[in-house]
């Protein structure tokens, strides 16, 4: 059986009749009373407005007798015992009780019911609404109600952050769950309220902070930007943006998906803007906002559109964005710690990231799956609030070309794969670590690894090219001692492939490299104080070559060095300073 209906409702007896039915309620700053005839001409300038004809199923054109027509309506439902329950909203500090919207409890049945609202323009961004809705909450709970529903069309976002403002849970999107006004379906949000549930936002409505500097702007998207936008992803794009770049016919969903992420507290979304012409360049985003295991932390993500890429113009704002998201509140978001995640082979990004100064933190492997390719690695990044981060950027080191009598010491190519007859050979496997020189079927792998080395600061490698051919005839590089970037102390390599031994190539070469090591890095050098050297001490050669060039032996130790047979040597070491006459 329905529970009786509460003594306190004049709509319960029979007697009483349409206006007097209707109980006024009020929390002191909005007041909901029944509505007067005299209500009709602010009826319909709330229903001609456009964001009424927006959100609702109104008639259209919308005059007086429509106005009529929904007053007769409302009153009939309140003699009705399950009709729904209609309430003007006025402002309880008004005495002439002037309409400003109207409010209603309908689908009532003994253990639910459906709020449902709409404003007059002059009501609107006052929080009435809200307080109204906590009255009827409360009245309907007390009738007995079990579960509030509210529903609204997507994208009707005021009508939504008066939901989260009562308390009600982040909305489901119900796919076509509505009708137009010409018959036409569309999504709609579904969201409750229970007894018992505190009336206040479950979580926060987060909003992105608009902050200018230098060339760009971070600030929110806007329902206009989707011109900005391309019309259909590109290459790199593709390849490693899953959902993060929307395209133009994509751009409403996407922002809709953007918002609601922020309504549930968990994103912020920046668009990377031209700071003087507003022109979006890109996006950077944080997200995982909510997580409670990761509090005031978020995971980034960013993407430029192709013309503006290589600039440096993303650098400037991860840097932004992060001074924003380390910054106290309310001025910043008050988080300790971002980490972002880069697919290895997307190179660029990690570029930016080290930049940035985030630090790679390590790796997982074969996570991301490409199209006919196979899988990748993830590379995993962090900054903290409490990070030196000017001293944590890391950017590739140049690596210039410099010409000898014979020689072409010039970067790395694609095209320089050895032929079979260069695989490594007996010497190479005696004397250099394993992979340290490539052959013909891993050229690629050697090639890629040495390149995220030279990204992250820690490698500059020449390919030794015949200066007349520019055929590949070996390798030098100097590369950091221990972990991190090249500093004061730099270890230099080398090797020569099997078919270009013999001709001194790499003590031509030596001299040139170690004054690239000593320049310094305002003059395009590394800058560093001592150059190292290590060779097995049965490699006669190399160990002559190293003299050579001006370094000298300090000392050796036994059985220290595995060679790539699996068979132990003893080592012989050598150095340089940049105060010792060469």
């Amino acid at each position: 059986m329905p529970p009786a209906p509460l003594p306190a409702d004049p709509s319960a007896s029979p007697a009483v009749t349409y206006p007097d039915c209707v109980p006024e309620l009020s929390d002191g700053v909005v007041t909901l009373r029944a509505h007067r005839p005299q209500d009709a001409e602010r009826i319909v300038q709330q229903c001609v407005d456009g964001d009424s004809q927006a959100f609702l199923p109104l008639p259209s054109p919308y005059g007086l007798p429509e106005a009529q027509a929904f007053l007769d309506k409302v009153a009939a439902a309140w003699l009705d015992e399950w009709g729904a329950r209609e309430w003007a909203i006025t402002d309880a500090a008004d005495p002439s009780g002037q309409f400003l919207g109207s409010i209603n409890l309908h689908e009532r049945s003994p253990y639910r019911a459906e709020v449902g609202f709409g404003l007059h323009p002059e009501g609107r961004g006052r929080g009435l609404v809200a307080r109204a809705v906590r009255l009827l909450a409360a009245r309907a709970f007390d009738e007995g109600a079990e579960v509030l529903r509210w529903r609204a069309v997507a994208g009707n976002w005021a009508s939504r952050r008066v939901a989260w403002a009562c308390g009600f849970e982040a909305p489901t999107t119900l796919i076509g769950g509505r009708l137009d006004s010409d018959g036409h379906p569309g999504d709609e949000w579904h969201a409750v309220l229970r007894p018992g549930e505190p009336m206040a936002p479950r979580t926060p409505w987060l909003v992105a902070p608009d902050v200018a500097r230098g060339r760009i702007r971070l600030r929110e998207f806007r329902d206009d930007d989707e011109h900005w936008l391309p019309i259909e992803r590109d290459d790199r794009a593709a390849r490693f943006l899953t959902r993060g770049m929307p395209t133009r016919s994509r751009y409403a969903a996407w922002l809709t998906d953007v918002r609601s992420a922020a309504a549930v507290g968990n994103t912020i979304q920046w668009a990377l803007a031209d700071r003087h012409t507003d022109e979006v360049l890109g996006a950077i985003v944080l997200t995982r906002l909510a997580h409670p295991r990761t509090r005031d932390t978020a995971v980034v993500g960013y993407w430029l559109l192709p013309q503006w890429r290589g600039q440096g113009l993303m650098i400037e704002g991860l840097d932004l964005a992060i001074d924003t998201a380390f910054a106290p509140k309310p001025e910043g978001l008050g988080l300790r710690a971002l980490r972002a995640v880069a697919d290895a082979t997307n190179t660029e990004s990690a570029r930016v990231l080290r930049a940035a100064g985030f630090v790679s933190g390590g790796r997982e492997r074969a996570a991301y799956t490409h199209v006919d390719e196979p899988p990748a690695d993830a590379v995993t990044f962090d900054v903290l609030v409490i990070d030196d981060r000017e001293a944590q950027r890391v950017r590739p080191l140049p690596i210039p070309v410099i010409e000898t009598e014979r020689l072409r010491l010039r970067p790395w190519r694609e095209t320089d794969r050895p032929d079979p007859a260069d695989d490594p050979d007996e010497a190479v496997r005696r004397f250099i670590p394993a992979g340290a020189a490539p052959g013909h079927a891993d050229f690629d792998v050697w090639l890629a690894r040495k390149r995220r080395f030279n990204d992250e600061g820690s490698l500059v490698e020449w390919c030794l090219a015949d200066r007349e051919t520019d055929r590949a005839l070996g390798s030098v590089g100097l590369f950091t001692r221990g972990d991190g970037p090249i500093d004061f102390n730099v270890e230099i390599g080398y090797f020569i492939f099997p078919t270009a031994r013999g001709h001194r190539y790499v003590g031509e070469a030596l001299p040139h490299v170690i004054e690239h090591a000593f320049r310094p890095r305002l003059e395009g050098g590394l800058g560093v104080s001592r150059v190292h050297a290590g060779a097995d001490s049965d490699n006669d050669a190399s160990r002559a070559i190293l003299r050579a060039a001006g370094l000298r032996e300090w000392g050796h130790d036994r059985q220290a060095w595995r060679r790539a047979d699996g068979s132990l040597s003893d080592g012989s070491y050598a150095e340089l300073l940049v105060t010792d006459p060469r």
